[in-house]
């Protein structure tokens, strides 16, 4: 049988994940596929080592960019966000990571379409219908936010015809097909729903579960020290309206640093981040030692 696993947000800018990612082996993943949903470093050359390495410890990635990947510290490498985002799209065709949807078979009579959808959030600001902003209790998050934010510093954005998220919504258009005839698997990197911001009783139990393992105090909520709205800049509903057209058995994220597993309307969200080292020894990043790696999302585990 082949198994799928997801991860996302890797960072490997930073030396501790680097190694962790570094570490997995082809001997215990050389027949499995791997989702890879986004966050991986904005560094070109890093990527693609990345990339590489992943490609060869796996049968097969599946990626989407997350936003570190379309920061542009140098302006002179790239005109433009959009036009690194076709660059990594080139690389991953030059060095076979999957970005667009593809049949697996993973059993001899079996098989699964895993289905990468590119994505964007959708700001209160640009398109307040699509996006899943939450009211701050305290009016400084909101100004914070946009001020902390690296993507209003380092993202560059030539003028489009559309919003952002529409952009992506529409790549995504020309890729899926119109009929995809065994279970679905989609991912992409930001946050499709506004529900999924917030843990439930059970992931509150799982990360007290990790704090407690951590040695650390039991956690009233998931919130950091910094006053910060995140909503802001976590998703947007146009991913959402492609899932429930694609109708998935499970769909894959990223972004916000909380791991989420959690069934919806017939379809299972799972986030599984890796995240910062501080996040992980805050006990936040449950099921990273679990599986000392990417989550098993496939064969389902029965409950």
């Amino acid at each position: 049988m082949r198994r799928i696993f997801a991860i996302s947000d890797i960072h490997v800018d930073f030396k501790e994940n680097r190694e962790f990612v570094n570490s997995w082996s082809h001997e215990k993943y050389g027949e499995d596929v791997l989702i890879l949903a986004g966050d991986v470093t904005d560094f070109m050359s890093l990527l693609k080592e990345t990339l590489q390495h992943l490609s060869k410890t796996f049968y097969k990635v599946f990626y989407v960019s997350g936003n570190h990947e379309l920061w542009i510290r140098r302006p002179e490498e790239f005109a433009d966000s959009i036009v690194k985002f076709h660059e990594i799209i080139s690389l991953c065709d030059s060095i076979g990571i999957c970005t667009r949807p593809e049949k697996i078979q993973v059993t001899d009579s079996d098989c699964v379409w895993v289905c990468p959808l590119f994505s964007w959030y959708s700001t209160h600001d640009d398109d307040s219908d699509n996006s899943l902003y939450i009211t701050a209790k305290n009016p400084e998050s909101d100004k914070n936010a946009r001020e902390m934010w690296m993507d209003n510093h380092l993202c560059i954005w030539s003028k489009l015809p559309s919003t952002r998220s529409e952009y992506f919504e529409k790549y995504n258009s020309k890729h899926i097909p119109p009929r995809m005839d065994s279970p679905v698997i989609t991912f992409s990197h930001f946050v499709p729903r506004q529900d999924l911001i917030l843990p439930n009783e059970k992931e509150k139990e799982k990360l007290n579960a990790e704090c407690e393992r951590l040695g650390l105090e039991v956690k009233k909520n998931e919130n950091s020290k910094v006053n910060f709205n995140f909503s802001m800049y976590a998703g947007c509903k146009r991913i959402e309206k492609q899932i429930r057209e694609i109708n998935p058995i499970i769909h894959v994220y990223g972004h916000q640093h909380r791991q989420r597993d959690r069934k919806i309307d017939g379809v299972n969200y799972i986030s599984h981040c890796l995240g910062y080292k501080k996040e992980r020894d805050a006990g936040f990043m449950w099921g990273i030692n679990e599986w000392n790696g990417p989550k098993l999302i496939w064969p389902i585990k029965s409950a």
